[in-house]
């Protein structure tokens, strides 16, 4: 389970980017979270655990390796 404050990557337009996990929300099995620094125009956008390794990443190198597949990406919208 990630923690507050864990250091995440994600991918925006081809880009590797990274955040800080706030908001966690949940338990062991299932949970919620923001990542600082990722947000619109109504604030954070709620991202759940089941994202992991799929558009959220532990590892800058995890992310490189799907930096060319727009389906990785996490939506970049307001």
């Amino acid at each position: 389970m990630l923690k507050e404050g864990h250091l995440v990557y994600y991918l925006m337009n081809g880009y590797v980017m990274n955040g800080k996990v706030v908001d966690l929300v949940g338990n062991e099995k299932e949970y919620t979270f923001s990542i600082e620094g990722y947000a619109g125009c109504a604030g954070p956008h709620i991202l759940s655990s089941k994202q992991l390794h799929l558009t959220v990443f532990l590892s800058q190198e995890e992310a490189e390796k799907y930096k060319d597949i727009p389906q990785m990406y996490l939506p970049a919208y307001c």
